[in-house]
């Protein structure tokens, strides 16, 4: 089963702010779920550990190609 993280776990995985992580979510960099209830006041948005990995994924850069 995927885990899911919150916005600052998701920082602290990636060594950035809170805001970038946002940002990485604006651009669809980053997907994430709202495991809020329906018709909530506030979402409650987790990145799946999943979506993570695959983002690092993308961004690795080998040192040959640098």
């Amino acid at each position: 089963m995927t885990s899911f993280l919150t916005i600052p776990q998701t920082a602290e995985r990636l060594g950035c702010g809170r805001t970038h992580v946002y940002d990485l979510i604006a651009r669809g960099d980053l997907a994430v779920i709202d495991i809020s209830r329906p018709g909530a006041k506030r979402s409650k948005t987790r990145v799946p550990e999943t979506s993570l990995d695959e983002y690092a994924r993308r961004r690795i850069r080998r040192a040959d190609a640098a």
